[in-house]
């Protein structure tokens, strides 16, 4: 996956595509992911620093004249503060040492002095990139200086004034989990993106289900949970969840469930034999629409769509079962960014229009 395409399909999964402009002539050129994403976060913390940081209320502890907040009575005879008309006193203050701020400034730290930052960047880049990191660390005096764990990210807490924050944030916590080990050769950020463990599958399919909330008008987009038919009320039963619901109110009113596979390949052989589309996925897809029927018109007649990302082969094929058409389909994510998504958007159309 191209660097450019990454990080577009970052942007859709953090729900901040109107940004996608923005960084589009980098995202085109930038030799690395991590080259990129430093350049992200010094542009959005300048925009942060020329409003202003966020503050809050954290307790201070000062020895001041008169009273304030809380006296240290401890604290205040030992210093013999008492004596001079003073007393250690602790206070709320409204400060820009927060959290958030504290983990804006040590990621740009981290970069400062990040190896990675020079592959395959020319060498002046890469300088005038590392002075505003500097610039920006500077200028975040005030600011505490932290070690960065995971904790600290579960532990922040946005609000609906906070929205200049999601970019700078989600790009830190991604900074963060590219500094993993990984023991593949190349582009380590990259190469720790598609791991698992990070989440490319989970990215690929917040990807899809945010392109469709952004370009299928007037449809209602979600992850939707079904109910199994029947009264079996055993906590054995597995819950079925779809990764992505489309339902267009009509009339006629439609509906498409659409679950995204990141695996390697859409078709698989056994021993020897041909190749054939996998049975499981095929299975989950017939079952998601099969059991809704009792619910409606628009679920006897709903469209089921597996969709798989590739980097070569296309696969585009149509079932029809039991009333039901099921298409399973491939978006090549290595091709041009405005093919992905004209792509996208075609098989959506199509197979809601099927429905």
């Amino acid at each position: 996956v191209p660097v450019r395409n990454a990080w577009y399909l970052l942007l859709y999964a953090w729900d901040l595509v109107h940004w996608k402009g923005r960084w589009q002539a980098q995202a085109e050129a930038a030799p690395n992911l991590l080259g990129l994403l430093a350049r992200v976060l010094v542009d959005s913390t300048r925009d942060l620093l020329r409003g202003q940081l966020g503050r809050s209320f954290g307790e201070t502890r000062d020895e001041i004249s008169g009273v304030r907040g809380r006296i240290d009575f401890s604290a205040s005879l030992k210093r013999l503060s008492f004596e001079g008309g003073r007393a250690v006193c602790a206070f709320p203050v409204l400060s820009i040492d927060t959290l958030r701020n504290r983990v804006l400034r040590a990621t740009l730290e981290c970069l400062v002095g990040d190896p990675r930052l020079v592959v395959g960047a020319k060498r002046e880049v890469v300088t005038e990139l590392q002075h505003e990191l500097r610039a920006a660390v500077r200028a975040m005096e005030g600011v505490t200086p932290i070690r960065l764990e995971a904790g600290h990210f579960n532990r922040i807490q946005l609000g609906p004034s906070d929205r200049a924050y999601t970019l700078p944030l989600n790009v830190c916590r991604l900074i963060y989990d590219l500094a993993m080990p990984t023991e593949q050769a190349g582009d380590r950020g990259l190469a720790a993106l598609s791991r698992d463990e990070i989440g490319f599958p989970n990215l690929f399919e917040r990807f899809v289900r945010n392109f469709c909330r952004c370009h299928m008008a007037g449809c209602s987009v979600k992850a939707e949970s079904l109910k199994w038919p029947g009264d079996s009320h055993s906590a054995l039963v597995p819950a079925m969840v779809t990764d992505i619901t489309v339902e267009h109110p009509g009339p006629p009113a439609r509906r498409l469930v659409i679950d995204t596979k990141y695996y390697k390949a859409a078709l698989v052989a056994k021993q020897g034999g041909a190749e054939k589309l996998v049975s499981a996925h095929l299975y989950q897809i017939y079952t998601y629409l099969r059991t809704q029927e009792e619910h409606g018109a628009r679920f006897r007649t709903a469209s089921g769509m597996l969709l798989y990302p590739t980097t070569g082969v296309s696969l585009d094929e149509q079932l029809l079962v039991q009333g039901h058409r099921i298409q399973v389909a491939t978006i090549d994510l290595a091709g041009d960014w405005q093919g992905i998504e004209e792509r996208l958007a075609s098989l959506v159309e199509s197979s809601l229009d099927a429905a």
